[in-house]
């Protein structure tokens, strides 16, 4: 029972503590309202210890919090109690990190830079206690006029619930998208409990007394485990009911999964409902890779076969791909995926895995009633963006769209659809090739100014010129309208107009806070403004690059799949070419933020 409610609980790491982002001149700050509106970093705690003074900074440089006042009143007493933590970590000598045999380098090695920087220490103590401070002032009935009882719960120092927790990631600048939040691992201990660790302690900590006997049950089954990886194979098993309960039982009591590959088998349809409740809701397990799996009816004759599929649990994320090559297999298997899924609110796929059959994956978002997030990539016809702005789904608000929409009738649909839509709150174009067209540019614009809900959107756009139509527009949107929270312009020239319209929506208007620059032209005065803005906060993400977009996610994804070639005795043995890149591109989720 514990793990169980653990399990749904903590889907999120809840240890966590903030500090003035480093540019931020605190000294400067006079005034409690001041310090409520300045730029903050949260950094998440690796829990590999039951003693908070042997837990140590999460290995990521630390999320930028957007809507910092609302964010700080909402969770203030919480992080009075995880700033004591912190403090604590810093008077026995700082972030260390406790030494765990030869990995205790390797682990400082990913340390965010500024914890390895003797200087951080000599300003964290100052900036400790100044958040100290605030959080004290704070938590008094004049800042927390008009709190809700979820805020008057919390003020009482009641520890925070999942649904809380799961909220936070509401108020990150996720720069990187990644969905893994600190580079943290769930694990289930041997007694139940759930925790979150970097990849070194997980590897630690999820070895435990009855691992040997898990590791001697999975093999007796058919199966192979690499103890250095976490990885498991089962390939060419019929896999029983028998197998499905030890499998079962072993994850739920700490057999701790990072990777399941299961190939060339065959599962009872029931069994495989079983299985991928535990793996999807009550285990450790990150990586799912099915090939040629077969499942079976009650009769023993198959049903339906699940070619390629890739499915990656991270957080409260679902992300699954498939092989085109049997469509009615990769349709049947979503809707199971989503049926056994109670924690994922977030649900990533491609729709070109479901080509003619959309009106079936769409029957099957609407059976899981807990989604609020979409990322689809390649929606390129009018019958899955139906499927997709047509759901009966109260909770879903974020849609996020790559490699889509790159037919002008597909994106005039997309835009109609949008207009009856009245329960998205964020939108996401961010794609890696930008919108260049002026029309859509402009028919998109023109549907969110006036729209009801979506308050906020995310954009790539390509090739501006000084007062062509794209410019004109966005300066527009910019200075009289507050939805653009999140924008990339890649290939452009920046005129000093358009400049202004960018100082002046992350500013007066408030709403943009990230904002990059790629293969750009920008004036030396307009790039040293924008740079202030961001040394004060007011833009919480700004990047400046040479390359093109392209190339600089390119040399991302080719830097993280070479960190993903390391030796494997599941790699080499009759893995499709499908389930080898697929698996280095999902790896590049886990291992990278």
């Amino acid at each position: 029972m514990t793990q169980m409610y653990e399990l749904h609980e903590f889907t999120t790491p809840r240890y966590f503590f903030i500090l003035p982002a480093e540019h931020s001149n605190i000294k400067a700050i006079d005034t409690v309202q001041n310090w409520l509106h300045i730029h903050y970093k949260l950094y998440f705690l690796c829990e590999c210890s039951q003693d908070p003074k042997e837990m140590h900074v999460a290995p990521h440089e630390g999320y930028s919090i957007k809507r910092p006042r609302d964010f700080i009143l909402r969770y203030g007493p919480y992080l009075k109690t995880t700033l004591a933590i912190a403090q604590a970590l810093l008077s026995i000598g700082g972030f260390a990190i406790p030494q765990l045999g030869n990995v205790s380098k390797a682990i400082n090695d990913v340390l965010p830079p500024q914890l390895n920087n003797s200087q951080f220490y000599t300003d964290a103590e100052q900036k400790l206690q100044m958040v100290d401070d605030l959080l004290n002032k704070v938590d008094n009935q004049q800042y927390r006029a008009g709190a809700s009882v979820v805020d008057r719960h919390q003020s009482r120092g009641t520890a925070l619930q999942g649904a809380e927790l799961r909220e936070i990631q509401t108020y990150l600048e996720r720069v990187d998208d990644k969905r893994s939040l600190g580079n943290l691992y769930r694990i289930v201990t041997a007694d139940g409990h759930v925790r979150w660790v970097c990849h070194k302690h997980y590897n630690a900590i999820s070895y435990n007394n009855e691992m040997s006997k898990y590791i001697k049950e999975f093999k007796a089954m058919g199966g192979k485990f690499d103890e250095t990886t976490n990885e498991a194979l089962i390939n060419q098993v019929n896999i029983t009911k028998e197998n499905v309960e030890m499998m079962c039982t072993a994850l739920e009591k700490g057999f701790n999964i990072e990777k399941l590959i299961c190939r060339e088998c065959s599962i009872g349809e029931d069994d495989l409902k079983k299985l991928l409740d535990i793996i999807i809701n009550r285990s450790s397990i990150r990586c799912l890779n099915m090939g040629s799996v077969r499942v079976r009816n009650v009769f023993g004759i198959t049903k339906y076969t699940c070619q390629e599929m890739a499915a990656e649990f991270n957080n409260q994320t679902m992300k699954v791909r498939f092989s085109e090559a049997n469509r009615s297999g990769n349709t049947m298997m979503l809707a199971r995926l989503l049926l056994q899924n109670k924690i994922c609110g977030n649900l990533d796929f491609s729709a070109s895995d479901f080509l003619g059959y959309e009106s079936d994956v769409q029957r099957s978002l609407e059976t899981n009633a807990i989604l609020t997030d979409l990322a689809v990539e390649y929606s390129n016809n009018i019958d899955i963006l139906n499927s997709i702005l047509s759901l009966k789904i109260n909770a879903l608000q974020h849609l996020k769209l790559t490699h889509s929409l790159c037919a002008s009738p597909a994106f005039s649909h997309f835009c109609e659809m949008l207009k009856k839509n009245k329960k998205l709150l964020e939108i996401d174009l961010m794609d890696p090739s930008g919108l260049g067209d002026e029309a859509c540019i402009n028919l998109l614009l023109d549907t969110l100014k006036d729209h009801k809900s979506i308050k906020h959107l995310s954009l790539h756009i390509r090739n501006i010129r000084p007062t062509d139509q794209k410019e004109t527009s966005l300066i527009k949107s910019l200075q009289k309208h507050v939805f653009i929270s999140r924008l990339c312009i890649s290939s452009s020239l920046i005129s000093r107009e358009f400049t202004k319209a960018l100082l002046y929506a992350s500013k007066e208007q408030s709403p943009l806070t990230y904002l990059e620059f790629y293969n750009c032209q920008v004036e030396y005065d307009d790039k040293a403004k924008l740079q202030s803005f961001h040394d004060n906060g007011s833009l919480s993400h700004l990047a400046f690059y040479e390359e093109p977009r392209w190339d600089v996610l390119l040399k991302e994804t080719n830097g993280s799949l070479n960190k993903g070639k390391r030796s494997s005795i599941f790699t080499d043995n009759g893995s499709s070419n499908f389930v080898q890149l697929v698996t280095l591109l999902l790896r590049e989720d886990l291992e990278q933020n």
